[in-house]
């Protein structure tokens, strides 16, 4: 049964989609895992970088997307989930030069208007508002569940608002990953997520659960060597919340690593410099998804 790992927070630009598809290639390579990533953004960043902009571009028009799956299977269709899926995804390959088995439900443009096409749908059966988000909540988790059979680690890449979907993969997740840019912003952005993430209303009800107790924890993205300011802020953050010991620097290596190319290649040629900070956060993160 797979573990599901939420990549989330509620500021854009942070890293979510390039942090998934990192932790996919890791994972599916050096982890020798069955890996599925689910594009729950309507930006489709991940689903263009495992993909391609042509190979995305098929996938929409063949009806093979986040939208669709969840469009049609949201009344028990007994369409099989799989047909939805894009399989050996990306560009790396592993030790043997063979594709890992890294699968993909790609993302959609239209994934937050399908949801909200799902809400008037199922209004039509109830007037009360929170009974008809509840109902449209709970469907879509038992969507994102419906292939945990199949794969080891499940990663959900969030998008920054609150969907339907989002919320669904929040609640489902065995633990969330939480990138973040160290920046005052960023701050009350994770604040904001880990209350979500803890079911909590006020920030005070989250600082009574032990730190360690978290279903979360947070990771430094886009550091830069050397930058005094940023590392007080890493050090502010660290005081309230969970934080990885891997920190993920503002790199070329991982700025150039996600155009697509019909070549695959060893993780090594695809991230370069920034191979060893991967192996890094793939190795902190590895003990996490097998608790």
């Amino acid at each position: 049964m797979a573990v599901f790992l939420a990549v989330a927070n509620r500021k854009g630009g942070v890293g979510k989609s390039t942090t998934s598809v990192m932790l996919a290639h890791a994972l599916s390579v050096w982890g020798n895992k069955r890996v599925l990533l689910m594009d729950l953004d309507s930006q489709c960043n991940a689903s263009l970088i495992l993909l391609g902009g042509q190979g995305w571009n098929e996938a929409r028009k063949a009806y093979k997307t986040i939208a669709d799956y969840l469009f049609d299977m949201f009344d028990e269709s007994a369409q099989p989930a799989r047909d939805y899926l894009e399989h050996a995804a990306g560009d790396v390959a592993d030790d043997n030069g063979k594709p890992p088995v890294l699968s993909l439900l790609p993302g959609s443009l239209l994934l937050e208007d399908v949801q909200g096409e799902l809400f008037v749908k199922e209004a039509r059966q109830s007037r009360d508002p929170d009974v008809v988000a509840n109902r449209v909540k709970n469907r879509l988790e038992k969507l994102l569940r419906r292939f945990e059979m199949d794969f080891d680690v499940i990663i959900l890449d969030c998008p920054p608002g609150l969907s339907f979907a989002a919320l669904s993969a929040l609640k489902i997740a065995d633990k969330v990953l939480v990138p973040f840019r160290p920046d005052f912003v960023s701050r009350l952005a994770v604040d904001r997520v880990a209350m979500i993430i803890e079911n909590q209303i006020h920030i005070n009800g989250l600082e009574e659960i032990p730190i360690e107790k978290r279903r979360y924890t947070c990771l430094a993205n886009y550091v830069r060597k050397g930058n005094g300011r940023e590392r007080l802020l890493i050090e502010e953050i660290e005081l309230f919340h969970p934080l990885m010991e891997t920190q993920m620097p503002h790199l070329d290596g991982i700025a150039n690593a996600f155009d697509w190319e019909p070549t695959r290649k060893t993780i090594g040629d695809k991230y370069g410099d920034a191979t060893e900070h991967l192996h890094r956060l793939y190795t902190e993160i590895s003990p996490i998804l097998s608790t």
